[in-house]
C-alpha cells in the first residue's frame, strides 16, 4: 500500500510563516488547490512543527512553489527546525515584504501564494489548514516546478500529446 501511495507525485513548496518577529520556512508537499470561488488552497501540517505554531498564532501563511533547481533548499528546510535555525539567514534567501499578509515572500522561488487561514480540520496525525489566497505572484515564469515522487526530487515534464 505505501509503495503504491509513493507513486503519487506531489509539488514541493515551502510554507512560510511569521509571528512576533519569527519567520520560518517548512518544506511541504501535501499542498493542493481546493476551490476556485473563493480561491482556496490546503496545506497539511503536523501539530508538533514550529510552522504549525506560527500559522495557528498569526492566521496567515505563504505557499512558495519551488523551482526544479531548488531541491537543496527543500532538503535543508525539511530537515531542520525553525526553533533552532533561522533558515532564511542560513540559506541566504532573498525575501520581499508580503503584499497582503505579514509573512515575507521568497524572491527566487517559482511563485508565492499569500494566504489567510479560513478553516482548520484535524486529519489523522496532521491538521489541514485551508487558506484563502489573498495575493499571489509568479517570480520565475520560465522555471519548471520541483516535484517529489517515491521520496525522490524531480521536475515537471510536459507530456507529449
Amino acid at each position: 500500500m505505501k509503495t503504491a501511495l509513493r507513486q503519487l507525485p506531489w509539488p514541493v513548496t515551502l510554507i512560510g510563516s511569521f509571528h512576533e518577529g519569527r519567520h520560518n520556512l517548512m518544506t511541504a508537499s501535501w499542498v493542493s488547490q481546493v476551490s476556485f470561488k473563493p480561491l482556496l488552497v490546503m496545506v497539511s501540517i503536523a501539530p508538533e512543527r514550529f510552522t504549525y505554531e506560527l500559522v495557528s498564532a498569526s492566521g496567515e501563511f505563504v505557499v512558495s512553489i519551488l523551482a526544479a533547481d531548488q531541491a537543496e533548499i527543500a532538503q535543508f528546510c525539511g530537515s531542520r527546525s525553525g526553533r533552532d535555525v533561522d533558515k532564511v539567514r542560513a540559506l541566504g534567501l532573498k525575501t520581499l515584504p508580503g503584499k497582503t499578509v505579514k509573512v515575507p515572500l521568497l524572491e527566487d522561488c517559482l511563485a508565492n501564494l499569500e494566504c489567510r487561514v479560513a478553516a482548520t480540520h484535524p486529519a489523522g496525525d496532521h491538521v489541514i489548514f485551508i487558506g484563502e489566497v489573498v495575493g499571489g505572484e509568479v517570480q520565475r515564469p520560465e522555471a519548471e516546478p520541483l516535484v517529489v515522487r517515491d521520496w525522490k526530487w524531480g521536475r515537471y515534464v510536459k507530456a507529449e500529446a
